[in-house]
């Protein structure tokens, strides 16, 4: 009887870990697809950034406005985007000075009849938008990984396989 009992034990123990170990790695690869689709997320709305450029730019008189987005843009391209935390800072930059493109082009009335300025506009809010609502899934889901993490960690068997915790994008 108490065999039977400590086999059981010994079984409810192992399919804990099983468990733990399973959630673990689906976690681990819904994060990676995250990552990778806020990356292409973010390559989508860089490509457009010189066609922004170039409309506005028609019709402004100042040039050097757009020194800084055109200086960003070449180091988003240029750079290779090996994690999400890569682009994270440059992405925050390129969305500052978006900004302040915006509030240039509200003083611009002929270019708000453009249909093209308005297309681009609208697409690179859209992607912006969209890259920050993955973000905050992102950050839910590292935020659920690593309590895992940290619920597997409490068994004798989990400090077996070992899990590297992830670190929370700041958005």
């Amino acid at each position: 009887m108490y065999l039977l009992v400590f086999f059981i034990f010994i079984g409810l123990i192992f399919i804990t870990f099983v468990v733990f170990f399973f959630q673990a790695i689906f976690l681990k690869k819904a994060i990676q697809r995250r990552e990778q689709k806020i990356i292409a997320l973010y390559k989508e709305k860089i490509d457009k950034i010189p066609a922004f450029i170039e409309i506005m730019s028609k019709n402004t008189v100042y040039k050097d406005i757009f020194l800084e987005i055109i200086h960003l843009h070449k180091i988003a391209i240029i750079s290779n985007i090996w994690s999400i935390y890569d682009i994270l800072e440059n992405n925050s930059r390129i969305h500052r000075e978006f900004l302040f493109l915006m509030k240039v082009s509200a003083h611009i009335r002929d270019l708000h009849k453009n249909g093209n300025f308005l297309y681009i506009r609208d697409f690179i809010i859209f992607y912006e938008n969209t890259i920050s609502k993955e973000l905050l899934f992102l950050n839910s889901d590292i935020e659920r990984y690593n309590g895992l993490l940290r619920k597997k960690d409490l068994t004798l068997v989990g400090l077996l396989f070992p899990f590297k915790k992830r670190m929370k994008t700041s958005s």
